[in-house]
């Protein structure tokens, strides 16, 4: 069995948006830059048009004193055009910068959860809620972005606010030192409330998963819904769910709105601060006054764009740490990636295979079994008796618990997996088909797959005068998952994909279970064709579709309790018999 891969503990939070940033610091450095330099001029900007007005009304040609020196009125006029077309080219390059960050971090962001999710093993795939990885890549993304955003917001508004009492600081230190002041305060007090805020969003993103991985299964169950009558029960629940997600996100927009208003309270309080402090220079320099209110009050809202985007940022980051947890569970469980390429695919050996899912009973224990090239074997039981695993284990979805399973001598585990996967298919019960054509069914995104081999396929899955019975043949349009097909064609076309490939060795579960009697006729004749040539493994229920098998396998809570010969197992199995009997077909208990 492979080990596990190990991964490095699991980053949330701050620390995550951290990481994100990480791998971008020359267009966060660059962003850092235009936001400083463009915040730096817009100060001077309204420093000089405050001395402008002042040196208007008061009949001056200069304006000044600022930091100790004048300007003559036409010198500041240049000086702010100058001034406001560099702050608007700053601003511009920034902006870039900030798309071209939030479109990097999304696109990473989703190649690295669908990536992880493709290549992660089967028993990951199979036990993933449905509808929760669409989740995550759209609405959690999306409030990812939201998280990146205000981060990017903040980082702004935090070089604004530097920049502004910088230059507040060499204008008028005493006024600036007391907006610093209200600043540290105002941070302490805000810190509970954005906790509040972040363990809100917690549970508002808990709900809205739960809420998603519901409807995603409701949603596939309106056939079962209608007849048997559980409309209002669905609606109910669907009610329910909706309710405590929008519960809790009304909790988050509450603590969240309430940031503003508060920051507010104190902004003003600040500025009665500020003007007390003014009230200590001197009346006459009304230009550093006038500078000084203007430049504390633009670092106020440089202040309260910082508190509104961080909490916005804390409310968004739990979609981070989800999206984070889950990439790095399925990066921990890796499908299988050996390297080897035996001679052939067969014989594949079982040597005392054992398999369970966790729990203290094995579902498969002590399997032996040698599959040799061409023959058909049949695999029969109860339901639970672990013949899904056992396809499951032939296939490489699973790997044994303890004992060996072999290709060719090869360890199946080692083999590499695109060498497997050209020599081995599968047909299940239920096909899934894809939205397209019938030559897009069968390829399934193979694209060595030429015409040749699709008209073979069919032929071999006695599906080729359905095809050609279509308006376009295999360039027909199937409609939504091939729900154009009966649901004998549906398995044939699944058969015929499977075929397509040209395997060496073919597994079907349960292939004739809800199919009429011509259907399943045409599938047996399938099978019996390809006998000799293929490797052909049946799991069924239906003694009819396996009597054609040149060996059967009698699994029976968990443990192989038969194989041989149909003959044989007349006399040796009293399941094989007690099922032909229930089967009409002879050999009585």
């Amino acid at each position: 069995m492979a080990p596990k891969a190990s991964s490095p503990p699991p980053a949330g939070g701050w620390s995550a948006l951290w990481q994100l940033g990480r791998g971008h610091r020359r267009r966060i450095t660059l962003l850092s830059a235009a936001s400083f330099g463009a915040a730096m001029v817009e100060a001077g900007f309204l420093v000089l048009v405050t001395g402008l007005l002042l040196a208007l009304t008061s009949g001056r040609d200069a304006i000044g004193p600022v930091g100790g020196r004048e300007l003559s009125i036409n010198l500041a006029l240049i000086a702010a055009g100058v001034g406001l077309v560099l702050r608007f080219v700053l601003n511009m390059v920034a902006l870039r910068q900030s798309a071209a960050l939030s479109a990097l971090v999304r696109t990473g962001l989703r190649r690295r959860l669908s990536h992880a999710y493709l290549g992660a093993a089967w028993s990951v795939h199979n036990s993933e809620p449905s509808g929760r990885l669409q989740e995550l890549l759209t609405s959690f993304i999306g409030r990812v972005l939201v998280a990146v955003a205000g981060a990017i917001q903040g980082l702004t508004a935090a070089l604004g606010v530097v920049a502004f009492l910088g230059a507040g600081l060499a204008i008028q230190p005493l006024a600036t030192l007391a907006v610093l002041a209200f600043l540290a305060v105002l941070a302490a007090l805000l810190g509970p409330l954005r906790g509040a805020i972040h363990r809100a969003a917690l549970r508002s993103g808990a709900a809205d998963l739960d809420f998603a991985t519901s409807v995603s299964e409701l949603g596939g169950l309106g056939r079962e819904m209608q007849v048997f009558g559980a409309r209002r029960a669905f609606l109910e629940r669907v009610d329910r769910l909706t309710d405590v997600a929008s519960e809790r996100q009304r909790k988050v927009q509450v603590l969240y709105g309430s940031l503003s208003p508060t920051y507010t309270l104190f902004a003003y309080g600040a500025i009665l601060v500020a003007i007390t402090g003014l009230s200590f220079v001197d009346a006459r320099d009304l230009t550093t006054v006038g500078a000084v209110t203007l430049l504390m009050l633009r670092s106020l809202t440089y202040g309260q764009q910082l508190v509104s985007v961080h909490g916005s940022v804390v409310s968004s980051l739990p979609a981070l740490s989800e999206v984070e947890e889950t990439a790095r569970r399925y990066e921990a469980l890796p499908a299988a990636r050996g390297t080897a390429r035996p001679d052939a695919a067969l014989p594949l050996v079982m040597d005392s295979a054992s398999f369970s899912y966790g729990n203290d009973r094995p579902t498969l224990e002590d399997v032996d079994l040698t599959l040799d090239r061409g023959e058909v074997l049949g695999i029969i039981g109860p339901s639970g008796a672990g013949k899904s695993t056992m396809a499951q284990l032939l296939l490489g979805l699973r790997e044994p618990e303890s004992g060996t399973l072999t290709v060719g001598g090869v360890p199946l585990a080692d083999v590499d997996r695109d060498w497997w996967t050209r020599h081995v298919s599968f047909v299940p019960q239920d096909p899934v088909l894809v939205t397209g054509t019938v030559a897009e069914n069968i390829r399934f995104f193979r694209e060595g797959i030429d015409d040749s081999g699709l008209e073979r396929a069919a032929t071999q899955a006695n599906v080729l005068a359905d095809i050609s019975a279509l308006a376009s043949g295999f360039d027909t349009h199937l409609g939504e998952r091939g729900s154009g097909l009966s649901g004998g064609q549906r398995q044939r076309l699944s058969i015929a994909r499977a075929l397509a490939g040209s395997p060496s060795l073919l597994i079907l579960d349960e292939p004739t279970s809800a199919l009429d009697g011509h259907s399943e006729q045409l599938i047996r004749d399938t099978i019996v064709a390809l006998r000799g040539q293929v490797t052909v493994v049946i799991i069924a229920h239906r003694m009819s579709t396996i009597d054609m098998c040149d060996r059967i396998m009698v699994v029976e809570g968990g443990r192989v309790t038969g194989l041989d010969t149909p003959d044989v197992l007349r006399s040796t199995s009293s399941f094989y018999r007690r099922a032909l009997a229930t089967a009409g077909l002879g050999g009585g208990a």
